[in-house]
């Protein structure tokens, strides 16, 4: 079960309980998946504001991770978005991580894994960053985090991490964190609660220092930030397959779509 748990973040910008999770794969071994996700919204975060506003994303995601040993792990990602049935499509942000398992405790409880983990996010193509069906922010970003999870004799086990993106002008800087309780058994399930909180920007319909313009940025200036609580099932049909299913609900947000999404995805090692 070990071998594909750390997928299970990859797989969609839907879907998501922060980049990395707190598995790690040994020497040696890989994994390879392919995912698609759905999420819709009929409303809308105008700054902090819940409007109307409507958008549907249609995400198809690569993602992969290889054990370089069994305490340091590479992964990547590649989504391709399609937003509102086709009015802008293409490639998204790609994402490259290192994470590192600096610590392994044997406890009482069972184990605690403390890890490190360092990203690069890059734009794959010039894709819109205006409007109700905007691809992304374009921005160039560094993620750096810290993860900690304990592993329970029973099969449960308990992740918190804490990262913060630095990210490229006009984009504002943010903080990510997340809390994922779950069992690793014959059958994977989670469930999880996220944070992302941008420094600063500008916001939609925003008014003074907050309204959206030429010298802000545009929309790549505005501060975008939610919360999010969702799970994750997974069923190994192989040894060396297996397939899983997501689901996720943003709670409260800042310019974001209060969306609610949905993914399939399957893994072969």
């Amino acid at each position: 079960m070990k071998k594909i748990i750390v997928l299970i973040l990859l797989s969609s910008s839907a879907i998501s309980q922060g980049p990395v999770d707190g598995f790690m794969k040994k020497k040696k071994e890989f994994a390879l998946g392919l995912s698609f996700s759905n999420e819709k919204a009929s409303q809308l975060y105008a700054g902090p504001n819940l409007g109307r506003g409507s958008r549907t994303t249609r995400a198809f995601s690569f993602f992969g991770i290889y054990g370089f040993t069994d305490k340091l792990n590479i992964q990547l990602g590649i989504p391709y978005l399609n937003i509102n049935k086709g009015v802008e499509q293409g490639l998204q942000d790609g994402s490259i991580y290192l994470k590192y398992n600096f610590l392994t405790n044997e406890n009482k409880f069972g184990e605690l894994k403390a890890m490190v983990a360092a990203g690069y996010i890059q734009p794959l193509s010039e894709y819109q960053v205006n409007g109700g069906s905007a691809i992304g922010q374009m921005a160039i970003a560094g993620d750096g985090r810290l993860i900690l999870q304990q592993k329970f004799k029973s099969n449960y086990f308990a992740s918190v991490q804490a990262g913060y993106f630095l990210k490229s002008d006009p984009t504002p800087n943010a903080i990510s964190s997340s809390l994922k309780i779950g069992y690793a058994g014959k059958i994977y399930i989670d469930g999880f609660f996220e944070i992302i909180h941008a420094f600063g920007g500008t916001d939609y319909r925003g008014v003074g220092e907050l309204q959206v313009s030429s010298s802000t940025g545009g929309f790549r200036g505005l501060g975008f930030s939610y919360q999010k609580i969702g799970g994750t099932v997974y069923y190994g049909v192989h040894e060396h397959l297996g397939i899983f299913g997501g689901a996720s609900y943003i709670l409260n947000g800042r310019n974001a779509f209060k969306n609610t999404g949905f993914n399939l995805g399957i893994v072969f090692q």
